[in-house]
């Protein structure tokens, strides 16, 4: 009899040791589910990477052009800063209200010679 309840002993505790371990690999601070969420965290930081890198490619490539071709920079500054030519005029269009400001638009056209 003593002997069964050995067995038992031996047997529940190694299901306990065995459950344990178990529970450990999957709910523990560095279990499968903590992997899980770091996996897919991983996988979304390098989306953003990859998005990242494009995007500088592409300002670079435009960078590039600003400093190569006059003609990009001149309609950068046309566009940006509302510089007209001596031979346009500025025909400006009613406010747009945005948020809290008002912006006023124009846009140069040239004129007829």
């Amino acid at each position: 009899m003593g002997r069964k309840i050995g067995r038992w002993l031996f047997w529940i505790g190694g299901a306990a040791i065995v459950a344990y371990m178990g529970w450990g690999l999957v709910f523990s601070d560095h279990g499968y589910l903590v992997y899980q969420k770091e996996a897919a965290q991983v996988h979304q930081l390098e989306s953003e990477l990859a998005d990242l890198k494009a995007e500088r490619e592409q300002l670079a490539n435009e960078v590039l052009r600003l400093r190569n071709d006059p003609k990009a920079l001149e309609a950068l500054i046309h566009r940006e800063l509302g510089y007209v030519h001596p031979d346009e005029y500025m025909v400006i269009r009613p406010a747009k209200r945005q948020g809290s400001g008002v912006r006023s638009e124009g846009s140069g056209v040239r004129g007829q010679e």
